[in-house]
């Protein structure tokens, strides 16, 4: 997102570049494509095998090693490694250069709720099968859900504020709002803004059935999610990002 102005000198604010990886496609064509074709992205899910819930919709197409190599990937949460490409197509397609913007004047708002849920989880059956020596010094930093904002400055030359904010199902249109008020107080020139979220895992899936927030309909997932239908009897469960800006 980036400032201009009125004709009475208000700072108006432009969204120059979109993101996506979502369950729907990676990136914006293949995303908005699949999106008029009404294709259903719900599907059996072998991770969640046995539990109350045993279907979501995964990211599209996305091998992280294919976009990190194999170490980098080894190092970042599958929240970050979403939000990172995501922001990156945005960036592309605003248009403008990080080598030649003001890093100073350029900031990060991304929204994020659970954090690194998969490395938690992974980690305490670490902790549990192979005791304390086991678990992996990367744990806090690739779990803090802090940390999505600070690999996503790095990435793009980001000196400014850089915020990540955690308003569970809101966490992404706070971050949009945030990133608003930064351009209109001439803090930043430019804002990386957007969600992310991936915690399809075991522990946050059973909890979130256990609540009663999710669809039963394991024998049709493709039929589950029915918003605005009488019949609905919770939401699926989905991963992805969305990036805006810069």
């Amino acid at each position: 997102m980036s400032p201009g102005r009125d004709d009475a000198g208000a700072r108006d604010i432009a969204v120059t570049g979109l993101g996506l990886l979502t369950p729907a496609g990676n990136g914006v064509a293949e995303n908005w494509a699949r999106v008029l074709e009404a294709e259903p992205a719900a599907a059996t899910d072998p991770a969640l095998a046995g539990l109350l819930v045993d279907f979501s919709c995964r990211a599209a197409d996305f091998d992280p090693v294919a976009h990190f190599g194999r170490r980098r990937a080894w190092r970042l949460d599958r929240y970050v490694q979403l939000a990172l490409i995501a922001a990156a197509e945005a960036v592309h397609d605003s248009g403008l250069d990080p080598a030649g913007w003001d890093g100073a004047r350029v900031g990060v708002v991304l929204g994020n709720a659970l954090g690194g849920t998969a490395t938690f989880e992974q980690q305490v059956r670490t902790l549990d099968r192979q005791g304390a020596a086991a678990v992996s010094p990367m744990l806090v930093p690739m779990s803090a859900v802090n940390m999505v904002s600070g690999y996503a400055a790095m990435e793009f030359g980001a000196l400014g504020p850089n915020l990540v904010t955690a308003t569970a199902c809101a966490s992404a249109a706070t971050a949009i709002g945030t990133a608003r008020d930064l351009l209109r107080s001439g803090t930043c020139d430019v804002v990386i803004t957007g969600g992310t979220e991936a915690s399809l895992t075991p522990a946050v899936l059973s909890g979130f059935a256990r609540m009663g927030a999710l669809s039963r309909r394991c024998d049709d997932p493709a039929a589950a999610s029915r918003p605005f239908d009488t019949g609905r009897d919770g939401f699926v469960a989905a991963e992805g990002a969305g990036g805006a800006g810069p």
